[in-house]
């Protein structure tokens, strides 16, 4: 029986939510301070240091023609019937194949709290009813074409991960709506999680299969206690696993055991086993390599680009250049992992990107679509669309909170908004504090503490050395992550010195504030206050940081936030013009249906518009 679609309502300018439910079955949201994300930060110095050595998967991969490309989605999407009756003539596009729109499903930014990448998968699975421009109702219908934006899973998109966190769920959520009976294409553009496993898990994901018929691969390696919490229907059981941390012993078990395992298999010669494919139920792969071009419309190209960790490389160049100089007034949806813009900056990834595919925001007809900041955005840049879409299921970044900075201006669109953000951000303080994010945090300083309690044993003299040592090591620290964000070299100094300062001092403060107290019992009190109150200390750093706009990310790591989930739902016509639908919810997890967050049309066709003033609705500017 098929579901009924969805009525959508805008969102408009209703309330934030007061409170957000957190995920209760495993594998839970990750800690970005915590044992369950020590994987991910060895994995990403590792890989950086490959990528530095030049050492690039991308000099092996093939290419798809775009006409390669566009048959194999034609007969994924066309029934034998239906191919028989349209035989491909040399230069055609998929919507003229398919003698109609073609409908696409843009998420990126995947893969991270089991239960919340479950809703999202619902909602992407839905079909919905909405209000048409002329009046009456239309429906949008589930894509045609699925398309990932990167960091497909977190905290490092293994194998196993994409699994767990991504295919798993959403697969419960498709199977649903008897998503098996009719094939649907997949399409995804890497991002930088995807290659700190050095695109194994994507590519198992991604890539085009050879062996046909072809199985998934469901061994579910989830430990037996965690299956068992995944299957309680109820939250209270999963909920009190995760404030306890038990998810963090279980993360810390993981790697303890994937180590012994990795030592096994060098000392004897062999290879841990992984998994061999992964499917998400209806859909098919049809790309050879991490990039691609795919002919949409007449005047229109797909195209999906990759800069692993570093930039595009020359063989990709090369493939996107040949692509522009044969017809170089087609328009572009550009698929990327990172956006050219972001909080009214320039960033740098996405920007470099776009200029080696030979493309411009300004001077050509681009339609962007990005995610690697967790949130929505959408933008008018000369004759081009950049929108932001990194809500699909990862943590939430917030958007800007200052004034946006000239030329640039406030965007057409934002979601969640500049007071929702600013609300959130004050939460960073005390939720670090009371290990919200870990206890990394907690162990450093408590560490820093130490040392300095040593060379308190030794001498005044000793002491007073050491605190500065530490300060100044920990101002260095401040600076370099104020240097992520923007603002000049003066203003991340004037923040980062006096809270390195602080954080470093505060051990010999509290030791010389407790002189009463034998050595032992001292030092285990300053210890404790100096774990926790420099972690609410650094929280403030964090926050202020934002608050300034110098920088956005780092503090809503802290949170791990669930909220402000999305995907983007594009009509893609036969002449080209594009219309979109930005659908979301604010508390994923709560009951009630997804609302429309965003409406826009972008049409190739036309000169640019003039650049509207921001919404005053919920979903506008800051």
């Amino acid at each position: 029986m098929a579901t009924p679609p969805i009525v959508l309502l805008p969102r408009g300018d209703r309330a934030d939510p007061l409170v957000f439910r957190q995920g209760a079955h495993p594998p839970f949201g990750i800690r970005w301070y915590g044992v369950t994300s020590l994987f991910g930060h060895l994995r990403n110095f590792v890989s950086r240091a490959i990528a530095t050595e030049s050492v690039d998967s991308r000099d092996w991969m093939r290419p798809n023609p775009p006409e390669e490309l566009l048959a194999a989605a034609g007969r994924v999407l066309l029934s034998h019937t239906e191919r028989i009756g349209h035989p491909p003539p040399p230069r055609k596009t998929l919507a003229e194949v398919l003698g109609r729109p073609v409908w696409i499903d843009f998420a990126a930014d995947t893969g991270d709290d089991r239960d919340v990448s479950a809703r999202v998968g619902a909602m992407l699975a839905s079909t919905y009813d909405v209000e048409a421009d002329g009046g009456g109702r239309r429906l949008l219908p589930r894509g045609d074409m699925l398309v990932f934006g990167g960091d497909v899973s977190y905290p490092v998109a293994t194998a196993d991960e994409i699994y767990k966190r991504l295919v798993l769920p959403w697969n419960e959520e498709l199977r649903r709506v008897g998503a098996s009976s009719k094939k649907r294409v997949l399409l995804g553009a890497p991002g930088n999680h995807d290659w700190y496993d050095g695109l194994d898990g994507f590519g198992r994901l991604f890539r085009r299969r050879i062996d046909e018929p072809f199985r998934a691969d469901d061994h579910d390696t989830t430990p037996r206690l965690g299956k068992r919490l995944r299957k309680r229907a109820g939250r209270k059981v999963g909920l009190v696993a995760r404030t306890i941390h038990l998810d963090e012993v279980g993360g810390l078990y993981g790697l303890l055991i994937g180590f012994f395992k990795s030592v096994r298999a060098f000392f004897r010669g062999t290879t841990i086993k992984r998994r061999r494919r992964l499917v998400l139920r209806g859909y098919e792969p049809i790309q050879e390599a991490s990039y691609f071009a795919l002919p949409l419309a007449p005047g229109l190209d797909l195209w999906g680009a990759d800069r692993q960790l570093g930039r595009v490389d020359f063989r990709q160049r090369a493939y996107f250049t040949q692509l522009r100089k044969q017809d170089p007034h087609r328009a572009v949806l550009f698929v990327a992992g990172d956006p050219a813009m972001a909080y009214g900056h320039r960033n740098d990834p996405g920007a470099r990107m776009l200029a080696a595919c030979r493309l411009s925001l300004e001077r050509d007809r681009v339609l962007f679509l990005a995610g690697d900041f967790h949130h929505y955005e959408r933008r008018t840049v000369g004759k081009s669309l950049h929108v932001i879409a990194g809500g699909g299921g990862a943590f939430l970044h917030g958007t800007r909170v200052t004034p946006y900075p000239e030329p640039a201006g406030p965007p057409d669109a934002v979601y969640p908004d500049g007071p929702a953000t600013r609300k959130l951000a004050l939460q960073v303080p005390v939720k670090l504090m009371i290990g919200r994010a870990g206890l990394l945090v907690h162990l450093a300083l408590g560490l820093l503490a130490s040392l300095e309690l040593g060379a308190a044993h030794r001498s005044a003299s000793a002491l007073v050395v050491t605190s500065v040592f530490v300060s100044a090591l920990l101002s260095l620290v401040l600076y370099f992550i104020a240097m992520q964000g923007h603002g000049t070299r003066a203003k991340r100094a004037a923040l980062a010195i006096p809270f390195g300062a602080a954080l470093g001092m505060l051990p010999m403060a509290l030791r010389l504030a407790v002189p009463h107290l034998p050595f032992h019992a001292a030092d285990g009190a300053v210890l404790v206050t100096c774990a926790f109150a420099g972690s609410f200390l650094f929280g403030v750093y964090l926050t202020v940081l934002t608050l300034l706009g110098l920088e956005h990310q780092q503090a809503f790591t802290v949170l791990g936030h669930p909220g402000y989930k999305h995907f983007v739902r594009l009509c893609v016509h036969p002449d080209g013009k594009v219309e979109a639908w930005a659908i979301g919810k604010d508390d994923v997890l709560a009951d009630g249906d997804p609302l429309l967050i965003d409406r826009f049309d972008w049409d190739p066709n036309v000169p640019a518009p003039a650049k509207r003033p921001p919404p005053t609705n919920g979903a506008g500017g800051a």
